[in-house]
């Protein structure tokens, strides 16, 4: 199962086939798995889980004066509300406050941003199924209004966000895939505890950040796993 939705309706149809899922934030939350721990069961997989610390000291690095933090998410996906509870708690540690928008369709996205462009100092983007879809139009509305775009996912990044520290979803598949094969050998999914990604990286889109009124620095760029121009 690959991303939150489509995972919890497997889960939600068998008890008895081995699921394995993939690109799921919050796991526990989803009501996927009762805990991080192997607990018996039918399920496990492979989680995209980010730490949000890390996303803020980007955000900050890109954008020293940043104080309003605005997130477009799908307020019915779990992963997204799991991230955005915890920007609620972590932001204000940095001296940044979360301002929501809210995207319960596709069609929302570039809406849903474009009433906040302006108020606020930086757009940031999860895994958000909706989102992800709509991003062309997301980044159009950064460009427009000059409104930096950072997101956690590093394929958006192709799509017109200046940056993402995130997942490398290739590899994240070829992980979810070790565990499937352990399953066909024999192992049982609730005796394998969920795991988190292995391999996280940084893209950049230098193209992006000049359209969007951003100058990166040097260190940035040096740190770059791949840069987009």
């Amino acid at each position: 199962g690959i991303a939150t939705p489509t995972s919890q309706a497997l889960v939600a149809g068998t008890r008895n086939i081995p699921i394995v899922f993939t690109a799921v934030t919050d796991p526990v939350g989803a009501q996927l798995t009762k805990s991080w721990d192997a607990n018996g069961g039918n399920v496990t997989g492979v989680s995209d889980v980010l730490d949000l610390s890390k996303q803020i000291e980007l955000i900050q690095e890109i954008l020293p004066n940043a104080k309003k933090v605005c997130m477009v998410y799908n307020p019915g996906e779990a992963n997204s509300v799991a991230v955005v509870e915890t920007f609620k708690q972590l932001l204000p540690q940095y001296g940044m406050e979360l301002v929501e928008a809210a995207a319960p369709r596709t069609v929302d996205v570039s809406s849903a941003a474009r009433t906040l462009a302006g108020k606020v100092d930086v757009i940031y983007t999860n895994t958000d199924n909706n989102v992800v879809s709509a991003y062309e139009s997301l980044a159009k509305v950064g460009n427009d209004t000059r409104t930096p775009l950072i997101a956690s996912d590093t394929d958006s990044v192709k799509r017109g966000a200046i940056a993402a520290l995130g997942v490398n979803y290739y590899e994240l598949g070829e992980q979810t895939g070790r565990i499937v094969v352990r399953i066909l050998n024999g192992e049982q999914p609730g005796d394998i505890a969920p795991q988190p990604s292995d391999n996280i990286q940084l893209f950049i889109n230098v193209t992006a950040a000049e359209k969007q009124g951003v100058t990166l620095s040097p260190e940035l760029l040096e740190r770059a796993t791949e840069i987009i121009r």
